[in-house]
């Protein structure tokens, strides 16, 4: 019997020391000691976009993502898209008596597809759903004006995530939208006076920095 109690104890022990009995430990190879956090940016191009347009003219934007994607500062990875989606939010810049403030503009744009599809989904803006042909993924769509004013736009894609994260092993890459400087007309913000624009009546949610990469403006008459 008591050989029985000391062949137990010894087999406790070896439990105990022994990593692969260890609670989270699952060996040197998924030991994260330099764990990489980077942004991959994903491109829209705003073509045929003015200064200034004309109610019934067409704001026409492209995308082409690869699977290949190219981090900023980390080394390129392949990750094969199933299904990329991208949301357009159009808003009107109005004044509330102290400055400028956006309103959602839900129905003074009229949403166009040259390639891919329309999503369907609860949420505000417009939806599309790239067309896949392995290894890339195409967009191509336009706005067309209904109403004047001057509109602010947001470009958000993602791949059924609400932050568009994509996790390897010891990385991570946050998915960013890009759209040219130039493209982005940033002159809207000196005429503003603002850095920053909020959403009207929605406890002052911010929308878009003059920093920020994914938005657009644009004027029609």
């Amino acid at each position: 019997m008591k050989n029985w109690f000391l062949v137990l104890a010894v087999l406790c022990v070896y439990m105990i020391v022994t990593p692969a009995f260890q609670c989270g430990n699952r060996g040197p190879e998924n030991d994260c000691t330099n764990y990489v956090s980077d942004t991959v940016f994903i491109p829209m191009e705003i073509s045929k976009h003015f200064n200034n347009i004309n109610i019934y003219d067409t704001i026409k934007f492209s995308s082409t993502v690869t699977d290949t994607l190219k981090p900023i500062n980390s080394s390129q990875f392949v990750y094969p898209f199933t299904a990329l989606n991208s949301n357009i939010q159009a808003y009107k810049v109005v004044s509330n008596g102290s400055g400028a403030i956006l309103n959602y503009a839900n129905i003074e744009f009229n949403p166009l597809v040259y390639e891919g599809q329309f999503q369907s989904y609860s949420n505000q803006g417009y939806g599309f759903l790239y067309n896949r042909n392995e290894p890339n993924n195409f967009l191509k769509g336009g706005l067309v004006a209904g109403r004047s004013g001057l509109y602010l736009c947001t470009v958000n894609t993602n791949n059924n995530y609400y932050e568009f994260v994509i996790y390897q092993t010891c990385s991570q890459y946050k998915m960013l939208n890009y759209i040219p400087p130039s493209q982005q007309q940033k002159q809207y913000w000196d005429s503003l006076g603002v850095s920053v624009l909020r959403l009207n009546g929605n406890y002052n949610q911010e929308i878009a920095k003059k920093s920020d990469m994914n938005y657009f403006f644009v004027h029609v008459n």
